[in-house]
């Protein structure tokens, strides 16, 4: 034989000890790069971490370093996801607190503290910025002749549409049953202005199956404030507000021009 019976199983015990921190070494890897931690049991791991702990004991008593340092090492690398989970688990908790339930963009309440932030920074910085409102324009036929659950779809694909063609310096949060609320960052009115058109461009472009025979289509009216009329979220709220009442018509675009 190559290796006696004690060796061959030295080997083994190695390779199990090695197989096992890789395993839980490349688990952390994942974490940190995807910061997702669904369906990990922070219960397990405690509860894993406890065995660890038996097991180097046991090691200590029968004074097997095979036992000793993998059970050590596989306690840490346990012990650093258990800690990951908790620190992801609460910042989505947080994530899901600012978000809106059926449509999943931002709610109204952290969009008037996150919108507030961006434009005291931008202020500072003296940079352009504006804010924006989208009305879906049959939100009210729709929920009369589909009903609620058809709303809820409507709503939340525009949701989705908006927030996938603005950047992660940009906002979008519902603002009520048929309205969208926008601020958009570090851009002025000719800027904003092509922002505003393919937003509503794409609004245009969802389509919705009711049922064989029947599909459904929306539109969008867009109104807009930038910050040379409004310098806090009140001011161009309501600027942006009665922009949207002006419109006097469906796939239009107003800005507030100070009158």
């Amino acid at each position: 034989m190559l290796f006696d019976e004690e060796t061959l199983f030295t080997y083994i015990g190695y390779a199990a000890g090695l197989a096992t921190i890789l395993t839980f070494t490349i688990q952390i890897l994942r974490i940190i790069e995807t910061k997702n931690v669904t369906n990990m049991s922070s219960y397990m791991y405690t509860i894993y971490s406890l065995g660890l702990v038996c097991w180097f004991a046991y090691g200590v008593y029968i004074e097997s370093y095979i036992l000793i340092i993998s059970n050590l090492i596989t306690f840490f690398c346990t012990f650093i996801i258990l800690m990951m989970i908790l620190y992801y688990d609460a910042e989505d908790k947080i994530e899901k607190a600012r978000r809106d339930d059926i449509t999943n963009v931002y709610n109204y309440k952290y969009f008037t503290e996150a919108a507030s932030e961006k434009i005291n920074q931008a202020l500072q910085e003296k940079q352009n910025f504006a804010i924006m409102m989208i009305k879906i324009n049959e939100i009210s036929q729709i929920k009369e002749q589909y009903g609620t659950k058809t709303v809820n779809k409507v709503l939340k694909q525009s949701g989705n549409i908006l927030e996938k063609d603005l950047r992660n310096s940009d906002l979008v949060a519902r603002l009520d049953e048929e309205r969208f609320i926008i601020f958009l960052a570090n851009s002025d009115e000719k800027g904003s202005k092509i922002v505003a058109k393919r937003l509503l461009e794409n609004i245009e472009k969802l389509s919705f199956k009711i049922n064989k025979k029947e599909t459904l289509k929306i539109s969008g009216s867009l109104g807009a404030c930038s910050s040379k009329y409004g310098k806090n979220l009140v001011a161009l709220t309501e600027n942006t507000e009665k922009a949207l009442l002006n419109i006097g018509g469906k796939n239009k675009i107003k800005f507030h021009t100070g009158k």
